[in-house]
């Protein structure tokens, strides 16, 4: 894997003006990857680089070198997100002329015609599973039968495709037909700072902890249909810790009517601060079932924290934990499959 920043990347040559187009980011990884770029763009060298920040949410600081242009209304509907797409972003491009527009929203812009650079974090238009619409919704639906087609397009013609893992690079080269060379992968960046070991103590291996948001790929279902099953053939004292509401969704809901109907002894949490995750993994172990990830980064946290690990037998995680003796699989939808491998840690 390479080592290198965003920025190596984007190789910014003096005097130049780089545009940053990403007014998709607002929470969670996607937002994260955004906020580590503008801090290595702050703590740059060049200083007569210029850098151009167009995004929705986040309030970033201008400096002497860095403008941020923010379009919180893009978020109000698909519509303004179009009219963004096709007339607000033209006149962006007209202002400020980049030599270089370095997108993190999956695609580039189709009228701009000089060197693009795409960050593509979007497992679901490449993922073998396929979603139902009536079990996964609309979204994830359009995503992977429509959406995915006009996203490939726009692979097929930028400069450099940036993805985190080797089997999202394999599945472009096949599915999107997108040139090798045109694609680099670069894992996330994790600092060791707050990296705490794993206390292997008895009750440590019966706390499990999946931090993962209310949707249907990540497969709750399949969590709590193991532990009903293990819960009826002997296991005991245990304790399951996720980072979802009950009542944020029908999801949840679904969810939290199953645990409660089958005594499960299940924590729904909600989200936790990121230095609470590191103090999980350090007094549990990590189970992830998610079938759809672009990358897991759960898994490499957990890994380097050196707690046990069981996920979902799927590219991303048979890459990610490659060698790691503390982790084992099940197939994605096995419940059963999973519960003998909780036993297995017990």
């Amino acid at each position: 894997m390479l080592k290198e920043t965003l920025i190596d990347l984007i190789s910014p040559k003096q005097n130049s003006t780089i545009m940053i187009y990403d007014v998709h980011a607002s929470e969670s990884g996607a937002l994260a990857i955004l906020d580590d770029l503008y801090n290595q763009i702050r703590a740059y060298e060049d200083k007569t680089v210029k850098w151009v920040f167009i995004v929705s949410v986040p309030e970033y600081e201008e400096t002497e070198n860095i403008i941020v242009r923010r379009f919180p209304w893009v978020k109000k509907s698909w519509g303004h997100r179009y009219v963004f797409d096709s007339v607000t972003t033209r006149g962006l491009i007209n202002e400020y002329k980049p030599d270089k527009v370095f997108s993190l929203q999956n695609k580039g812009i189709p009228f701009y015609k000089k060197e693009q650079l795409v960050y593509l974090h979007l497992p679901f238009i490449l993922t073998d599973h396929k979603f139902d619409i009536k079990v996964d919704g609309k979204k994830l639906w359009l995503y992977q039968n429509v959406v995915s087609k006009s996203i490939f397009s726009s692979l097929r013609k930028v400069d450099k495709t940036i993805v985190q893992t080797q089997w999202m690079k394999d599945a472009l080269i096949e599915k999107a037909k997108v040139k090798a060379e045109n694609i680099v992968i670069q894992q996330p960046d994790i600092s060791s700072n707050n990296i705490l070991e794993f206390e292997d103590v008895p009750e440590n291996r019966k706390r499990f902890f999946y931090p993962a948001t209310a949707f249907t790929y990540k497969n709750h279902m399949t969590l709590l249909k193991a532990l009903d099953y293990a819960q009826n053939n002997g296991l005991k004292d245990y304790e399951l810790i996720l980072t979802i509401e009950k009542e944020e969704n029908d999801y949840t809901k679904s969810l939290a009517d199953f645990a409660e109907q089958h005594n499960l002894n299940v924590k729904f949490g909600g989200k936790i601060p990121r230095e609470d995750v590191f103090k999980m993994y350090a007094k549990s172990v990590l189970v992830f079932p998610s079938y759809v990830e672009s990358f897991g980064l759960p898994l490499l946290e957990a890994r380097m924290t050196g707690t046990y690990v069981i996920a979902s037998d799927c590219p991303f995680s048979v890459e990610i934990l490659k060698g790691y003796e503390k982790s084992k699989f099940f197939g994605e939808t096995e419940y059963k499959e999973l519960a003998e491998k909780i036993f297995e840690i017990q």
